[in-house]
């Protein structure tokens, strides 16, 4: 998922969405408020207070206050989400603890307010630190919601937003296999793949059939329904296709592997991630006896799966538009949020792409 996304609160906790969710937190209390004669509130006995207007007049002036302390501190938990904190529990603290310090804070000017303008004559200055914590029991649900609210609503948006990534990446994988598949399949891939195989037909009937069954290998696996693979799965397919292209190119092209398999064969890799930047190095670049190309397949010691290959442009073909390298990039960042690493400087052309471990990657 896309770190931003996370304090992307605009989707969850808008104006107006705080506005209306402040209203219901409003009349619900005070629906609570009106039945508590049927039940016995976990709040101290207080003698009661005359006060000097009618008791509907103060009802309904503190609907609009609590209205007011709820808008506010949904706000604030708006402000607070938004920011992105290193590490969850000053995330929470913030939250959780701001939350409450400005609910008490506003919850003390209110009772303060009501006692200065509804007490009788002569005791407006009759508040006690008693009657102020005894307000500030009453007005906690009105403070506890909306720390509740807000982060029931940003897990069902970021559950969303899961969602629709995963679905894009299911598209993205379906569109990639069938974009390697509709290139595999295209006449100039069969033309060249059937010389290759009249070829050595006419030369060996043995690795006739070699051939055969790797083409056979290559297209069976561009058609497995998998949203990630093993690394030994990936290379199995990369072989038999490098076998074939070793068939066609001879000695002209040339596959160094360092890979150690002991550590990352059960690492998870993008299905046709490695077999499509082979066929990418091998489509743009000049292979001949003058000018032999050698891809390198490595890894290192930071989870990491490099393929690179000396620059050598073929001359008269238009340079390709990248969208390829784009569409694989994008579908690692959405799967893992992984950035692939492209670097080009006239020379070498090399992609790092992350392994992920298996507990990591599920």
């Amino acid at each position: 998922m896309n770190k931003n996304e996370r304090y992307n609160v605009n989707g969850y906790l808008s104006i107006k969405r705080i506005a209306v969710i402040s209203l219901a937190v409003t009349v619900g209390f005070y629906v609570l408020f009106l039945l508590k004669r049927y039940f016995r509130p976990f709040v101290p006995e207080m003698p009661p207070i005359e006060y000097r207007v009618p008791y509907w007049i103060i009802v309904s002036v503190n609907v609009v206050f609590s209205f007011i302390m709820a808008f506010i501190l949904f706000l604030y938990e708006r402000r607070a989400l938004r920011y992105p904190f290193k590490l969850r529990r000053d995330e929470l603290i913030a939250n959780i603890v701001g939350t409450i310090l400005i609910g008490l804070i506003i919850s003390t000017i209110i009772t303060v307010l009501n006692h200065w303008f509804w007490a009788p004559p002569g005791k407006e200055h009759e508040l006690s630190f008693r009657r102020v914590c005894v307000s500030w029991l009453g007005d906690m649900p009105v403070i506890v919601f909306p720390i509740m609210i807000s982060y029931l609503l940003r897990s069902m948006h970021l559950e969303s937003v899961a969602a629709i990534e995963n679905e894009t990446l299911r598209a993205e994988n379906l569109a990639s296999r069938y974009e390697t598949l509709k290139t595999q399949m295209d006449p100039h891939f069969l033309f060249n793949s059937l010389n290759t195989l009249k070829s050595l037909i006419d030369l060996d009937a043995g690795k006739a059939d070699d051939f055969v069954q790797q083409l056979s290998g290559v297209l069976r696996y561009t058609l497995k329904n998998e949203e990630m693979v093993t690394l030994a799965d990936e290379l199995e397919c990369v072989r038999s296709y490098c076998k074939m292209m070793k068939m066609r190119y001879g000695d002209n092209l040339q596959f160094d592997h360092l890979i150690d398999h002991d550590k990352y064969d059960h690492f998870y890799v993008l299905p046709l991630s490695i077999q499509g930047l082979i066929e990418n190095a091998i489509k743009h670049n000049v292979i001949s006896s003058r000018q032999p190309l050698t891809i390198h397949i490595l890894t290192d010691d930071d989870n990491h799966l490099i393929i690179s290959n000396k620059i050598q442009k073929k001359m008269g073909k238009e340079e390709g538009t990248g969208i390829g390298l784009a569409n694989l990039a994008e579908r690692y960042r959405i799967k893992w949020n992984e950035n692939v690493e492209i670097f080009d400087d006239g020379t070498i052309f090399r992609v790092t792409l992350p392994l992920k471990e298996n507990e990591k990657a599920l």
